[in-house]
C-alpha cells in the first residue's frame, strides 16, 4: 500500500530529522547543520550531517542520504510502509486502515500459518524426541543438536499419511490443509506431500514459519528429486525471501556482511563452522526481491557457491542481479568442483576464511572463470564483460575508480576503456545478461519448438521424423510430446494462454517466453537444427555405447552397433555443412 503524498509530508513535517536521528546517533551542532560519526560504516572523523533546513541526512565517508523515512529504512532495517508507521505512531498521527481482508481471506491467513507452525513442531518431534535414521544421518554431516535447534530441522515420517491426520486431530479445516501445500490428492483424498525426508522450515524475516524444504537422506532411496520443496501458497513466494535470514540477520547487521550459499545444507555447514552472517536464495537462482531484501540488511555481500560449472554460471546470474542493485559483491572460488559443505569438512574453518579474505571483485572474478591469462582471445571476452558490467555504474566516482582497477588487471588503458564504454552508449541497446559465460545449451530446442508453435502448418510435416528424445529440456519435451502425439489437436493453432493450462504455474515464464517469440520460418534452416539434434542424440547414444563396451570389450553385437551409429553421424554431417549443426557440433 502506497499513502498519500499529502499524508507522508504531513507525517515529515511533524517528524524533525534532527530530533528523529537524535534519537539513535548523538549530533552536535555544526554551524547551520549537525554532524556524528556516520551509524552506517566505521569511521573517526565525523562526516554524517543532518540538514535541519533541508530535512534530510548525508554522510560524505560512505555516501548514504535520505529523508526521515529512508534513515529508519536503513538503521532499523525495516520497509517504508514501516517506517511510515512508525513515524506516524511517534507523533500521533492514525494512518488510514489497509483494505480489509474478508472473512475467508483472514481465516485462510491465519489457518495456514497454524498449519506451518503445527507441522514444524511435529517434524521437529519427529526429529528429536528419540534416535532414528534421520538424526543419524544429520549427525554423519556433522549438524549438532544445537544446529537441529537454531533452525527447528525436522523429519517427515515413511507413512504418507502422518502430518495430515496429525493436523486433523488438532482440529485444521481440510480446506485449509488442502491448500497448505503440504499435502497432495491421492485418490479423492489428501496424503502428506513430504515423507521419509529431513524437513528444512523457511521462515519470513520476521519469523513466521511460511514454506519447508526437503531432502532424502537414505542410501538408495530412488524416489526421484532430491530435494523437494514447498509450492507456492497464500503466504508464501519464495523469491521474495531467504532461507536462514531470520536466524542469521543480527549477525549480519553486526558484521555488515553476508555470505550467500546456495543451499540449505551449506548454510547449516557454514553456521557450524562459526559463519554466523549467512543466508541462502530459495531455489537455483537470486530473484531481484531477495537482492533488495539481503541489501536492507548490508550491501557487503560474499557469494560463495559451488566451484563446479553450474555453480560458476549461477554466481554470474547472482552477480548480475546484484549490480543492477548498485551493490558490487565480492565472489569466494573455491577449488574446482567443491560445495561449501564438504571443502568445511574437509580443510575447516580457517581455510574458509583465507578463502574469503581472497574473495574476488566482479572483475577478478570474471577475469580469472573466463581463463583471461591464457591467452589474448580469452582476455578480450573477458574485458567485454567488465565494460558491460561497468556501463551499469551510475556513480561517476564509482565507476572511474572501477575502471582505474580494471585498467591495471587488464593491462591496457584507461582511456580505451572509456573509449569502450562510450561506443557501448552509442549503441540502441546493452545486453541484458553481460555473463553469459556460456552458449545456452538449449538454444536449437527452443528455436526449433517456437518455429512449431509460431509456423504449425510448415512444420507439422517433420512430426514423424522427430523423435521426442531429441529434446533434452523437460519442458520442452512435454510440449512437444503434446504435439507430436495430438493428444489435443487444437494445441497447434493455440498460441496463447490456453497452452499454459498443461503447465505448472511455475514454469509459466518459461513457457511465455517461448509464445512470445515470432521466428521467420526458413525451411532449410530448419531442417539444419532438426539435424542437430538428431546427431547431438546420436552421440550421447554413441557415448553409452562407448562405456559398455569398455566394460564388454568382447561384445560383438554392440562393438557393430557403435560402428553403426558412427556411420550414420559422419554420414548426416556430410548432408549439412556448417551453420547450426556447426555450432552444435563444435
Amino acid at each position: 500500500m502506497r499513502y498519500d503524498q499529502n499524508l507522508l509530508d504531513d507525517i515529515r513535517s511533524a517528524n524533525s530529522i534532527v530530533d528523529v536521528i537524535g534519537e539513535y546517533v548523538p549530533l552536535k551542532k555544526s554551524g547551520a547543520d549537525y554532524k556524528a560519526p556516520c551509524p552506517f560504516h566505521n569511521e573517526t572523523k565525523p562526516s554524517f550531517t543532518v540538514s535541519p533546513r533541508l530535512q534530510i541526512f548525508k554522510c560524505f565517508g560512505c555516501g548514504k542520504g535520505g529523508n526521515v523515512f529512508t534513515f529508519l529504512m536503513e538503521y532499523e532495517k525495516i520497509t517504508f510502509n514501516e517506517a511510515v508507521k512508525k513515524l506516524a505512531d511517534r507523533v500521533g498521527i492514525k494512518l488510514p486502515a489497509y483494505k480489509e481482508q474478508s472473512k475467508e481471506e483472514k481465516s485462510l491467513y491465519n489457518s495456514l500459518y497454524g498449519i506451518y507452525e503445527s507441522a514444524l513442531r511435529y517434524y521437529h518431534n519427529n526429529l528429536t524426541s528419540k534416535e532414528n535414521d534421520g538424526l543419524a544421518y544429520l549427525q554423519s554431516r556433522n549438524v549438532s543438536d544445537k544446529d537441529i535447534k537454531t533452525f527447528h530441522l525436522g523429519l517427515a515420517q515413511k507413512t504418507q499419511s502422518a502430518l495430515y491426520e496429525h493436523l486433523i486431530k488438532r482440529g485444521f479445516a481440510k480446506g485449509a490443509l488442502a491448500k497448505s501445500g503440504l499435502f497432495a490428492n491421492s485418490n479423492g483424498g489428501l496424503r502428506d506431500k513430504f515423507f521419509d525426508r529431513i524437513m528444512f522450515p523457511v521462515y519470513s524475516s520476521d519469523g513466521k514459519v511460511i514454506a519447508f524444504g526437503s531432502r532424502i537422506y537414505k542410501e538408495g532411496d530412488d524416489r526421484g528429486a532430491k530435494y523437494l520443496n514447498s509450492p507456492e501458497t497464500t503466504i508464501y513466494q519464495k523469491r521474495k525471501h531467504l532461507y536462514g535470514l531470520y536466524q542469521t540477520k543480527d549477525s549480519i547487521i553486526k558484521n555488515d556482511s553476508a555470505i550467500l550459499v546456495e543451499g540449505n545444507i551449506d548454510l547449516i555447514a557454514l553456521w557450524h563452522h562459526g559463519f554466523k552472517n549467512v543466508v541462502a536464495s530459495l531455489g537455483t537462482a537470486l530473484t531481484e526481491e531477495q537482492a533488495k531484501l539481503l541489501s536492507r540488511y548490508t550491501k557487503n555481500i560474499y557469494i560463495l557457491y559451488d566451484s563446479d560449472s553450474a555453480g560458476k554460471d549461477a554466481a554470474a546470474r547472482a552477480l548480475n542481479i546484484l549490480i543492477t542493485q548498485s551493490i558490487f559483491p565480492k565472489l569466494i572460488l573455491l577449488p574446482a568442483n567443491t560445495d561449501p559443505d564438504d571443502f568445511l569438512e574437509e580443510h575447516g574453518a580457517g581455510a574458509l576464511r583465507d578463502y574469503i579474505d581472497d574473495a574476488k571483485t566482479f572483475y577478478g572474478f570474471i577475469y580469472e572463470i573466463r581463463n583471461a591469462d591464457k591467452n589474448l582471445d580469452n582476455k578480450r571476452r573477458a574485458l567485454n564483460d567488465v565494460i558491460a558490467i561497468l556501463d551499469q555504474i551510475e556513480n561517476p566516482v564509482q565507476k572511474e575508480l572501477y575502471v582505474q582497477e580494471c585498467a591495471n588487471l587488464f593491462g591496457v588503458s584507461e582511456t580505451n576503456v572509456f573509449r569502450a564504454l562510450q561506443a557501448l552508449k552509442k549503441k540502441s541497446w546493452k545486453p541484458k545478461d553481460p555473463l553469459n559465460l556460456h552458449v545456452d545449451p538449449y538454444r536449437e530446442e527452443k528455436n526449433i519448438i517456437q518455429l512449431i508453435i509460431s509456423h504449425p502448418e510448415q512444420c507439422a510435416d517433420y512430426f514423424d521424423e522427430i523423435e521426442i528424445d531429441y529434446f533434452t529440456h523437460p519442458l520442452i519435451k512435454k510440449l512437444f510430446k503434446l504435439f507430436k502425439t495430438n493428444e489435443n489437436p487444437d494445441l497447434l493453432t493455440e498460441k496463447g494462454a490456453r497452452l499454459l493450462d498443461y503447465f505448472d504455474p511455475q514454469d509459466a515464464d518459461f513457457i511465455s517466453d517461448l509464445l512470445f517469440a515470432e521466428l521467420p520460418f526458413s525451411r532449410n534452416e530448419f531442417e539444419k537444427m532438426l539435424l542437430g539434434l538428431q546427431i547431438r542424440k546420436l552421440n550421447v547414444d554413441l557415448n553409452t555405447l562407448n562405456e559398455y563396451i569398455i566394460k564388454h570389450p568382447d561384445n560383438e553385437e554392440k562393438i557393430q552397433e557403435k560402428k553403426a551409429i558412427k556411420h550414420k553421424i559422419n554420414q548426416l554431417k556430410k548432408d549439412f555443412k556448417g551453420g547450426t549443426v556447426k555450432k552444435l557440433l563444435s
